[in-house]
C-alpha cells in the first residue's frame, strides 16, 4: 500500500501540530491547515486520500469541507472531529457522506486506528474501481473452439464458445 496522503484541518494550533507530528511518524504524508477555506483550496489543488477536519473552524466549517471533498472524483474519505458533539451530529455527518466521526477529546491511538481503517478501506475502493474499469474497458473475446465435441448451444451461451 502506498503512503496515504492526509489533510488535517484543525484551527487549534497546538492540536494540529500534535496530530501532524504523530501521524507523520505513523506513516502518513501530512498536510496541515488551520482554516476551512484553506482546506477547501488544498482539496481543489491536490489529491488527498483522507481528510481529518474539525467541524467548527474559521473560513469554512467541516461540513463544507466534506461537501467539497465529495465532488472530488478520487473518493477522498473524510473523518470529522469536534468538541461539540452528540449522537445526532455523528449521524448527520455520516448521512452527509463522512467516513467517520470522532469526538474531542480523544486519544491519539484512537485517531490512528480510525485513519488506518479509512486507509485500508480507501485501498479496497481503489482496487475495486480498477477491477470495474478493467471489466468495462475489455471487450469480450469468445474462445473459438476447433471442430470439437464442446460445440453446443449451452457452451456458446455459458462460455462464449463458438465453432471456428
Amino acid at each position: 500500500m502506498t503512503v496515504p496522503k492526509l489533510l488535517i484541518a484543525e484551527d487549534d494550533e497546538a492540536l494540529g501540530a500534535l496530530l501532524e507530528e504523530y501521524l507523520d511518524s505513523s506513516g502518513y504524508q501530512v498536510t496541515l491547515v488551520q482554516r476551512g477555506d484553506d482546506a477547501v483550496a488544498a482539496i481543489k489543488s491536490q489529491h488527498f486520500d483522507i481528510v481529518l477536519t474539525d467541524i467548527v473552524m474559521p473560513g469554512a466549517d467541516g461540513l463544507h469541507v466534506l461537501a467539497e471533498s465529495k465532488g472530488n472524483p478520487s473518493k477522498t474519505l473524510v473523518v470529522l472531529m469536534t468538541a461539540y458533539s452528540g449522537i445526532e451530529d455523528a449521524i448527520h455527518a455520516v448521512e452527509q457522506g463522512a467516513y467517520d466521526f470522532v469526538s474531542k477529546p480523544f486519544q491519539l491511538p484512537e485517531i490512528r486506528v480510525r485513519l488506518d481503517n479509512a486507509a485500508r478501506y480507501q485501498s479496497l475502493l481503489r482496487k475495486w474501481s480498477a477491477v470495474e474499469r478493467q471489466e468495462n474497458n475489455e471487450e469480450f473475446t469468445p474462445y473459438i473452439a476447433p471442430d470439437s465435441s464442446i460445440y453446443a448451444p449451452a457452451a456458446i451461451k455459458a462460455y462464449g464458445v463458438r465453432k471456428g
